[in-house]
């Protein structure tokens, strides 16, 4: 339980960053702890905000355990899965329908070819899952559960649909240009009041159409989990969802081909300076020259 504290501690960190902000900047930037293993590659960093974090992780663990409750189970299981999606990026499109469909198969096997997976996911008391009542008749409640890879998967290539949606409307040469600018000193390359107004003003539409994609593939599971009284292997139908969802958004505005050769790595790569550009260019005429 406190290795679940601890984890869940970081989710905690990163929901307070992207809600608001710098806000706790103050608290954020002196280390009381800088530890480092290089020989397992261990760099271990702590500041005062990590430990407010840890206090909060370990209050939402300490009441979970209290308590027993699902609405605990449901928070700590929120935070790990925002978390997740938040720090997992898969790049581009190609990659994602790949670990989808692999999945898509591995989660059919074992649930209807096996009993591993219910016998895990029911057995573990732990917030792996979203727990959700059902019947309150007997002493104990019967739950509903939803793995959290059901949540975290689709959830990549979700906020991948977001990131495509902002990223393709960035003009690729002035964001460059504001980069090199802004590198240099000019106090006239705002980069941020750039990406803010493009993200205000792209439309989300992949975005808005994988999430209608997962939520209708939701339903279908719950409906047929009750139709048939056994748990179904929710990415049998979140993943037809998510793809059929993109690639009908993409067919209709003939973005198919820009879709498929999207790479997010164009735009988390630092522009070379143009000394770094003169520096590879020499070393590549002495390559050629021996």
């Amino acid at each position: 339980m406190c290795y679940i504290a601890i984890g869940g501690s970081a989710g905690v960190k990163a929901i307070l960053t992207s809600v608001i902000g710098n806000a706790f900047e103050s608290i954020d930037t002196d280390l009381l702890v800088d530890f480092q293993i290089k020989m397992i590659d261990l760099d271990l960093q702590i500041t005062q905000l990590d430990i407010y974090c840890f206090f909060v992780s370990a209050a939402m663990m300490y009441a979970y355990t209290i308590f027993e409750s699902f609405v605990f189970n449901n928070m700590i299981a929120f935070v790990f899965c925002i978390h997740a999606i938040q720090s997992m990026f898969i790049g581009n499109f190609k990659n994602a329908f790949m670990l989808l469909t692999l999945l898509f198969f591995y989660d059919i096997f074992f649930v209807f070819g096996t009993d591993v997976m219910l016998t895990v996911a029911k057995g573990i008391d732990a917030p792996i899952k979203l727990k959700f009542p059902k019947d309150y008749s007997g002493e104990k409640p019967h739950f509903s559960i939803l793995g959290l890879g059901d949540i975290v998967i689709p959830g990549i290539v979700v906020s991948l649909c977001l990131r495509y949606d902002f990223l393709k409307h960035i003009n690729l040469k002035h964001f460059e240009k504001l980069v090199k600018a802004e590198g240099k000193g000019d106090g006239d390359a705002d980069l941020m009041k750039y990406l803010n107004k493009v993200a205000s003003e792209c439309p989300q539409r992949y975005f808005a159409a994988v999430n209608v994609g997962y939520l209708i593939a939701m339903v279908c599971t719950i409906v047929v989990m009750f139709i048939y009284d056994h748990g179904q292997p929710a990415l049998l139908y979140l993943v037809p969802g998510c793809i059929l969802s993109i690639s009908a958004t993409a067919y209709v505005k003939g973005e198919w081909s820009h879709l498929w050769e999207f790479q997010e790595d164009e735009f988390l790569t630092r522009p070379e300076s143009e000394e770094e550009q003169k520096a590879n260019q020499v070393a590549a005429d002495d390559k050629k020259d021996k």
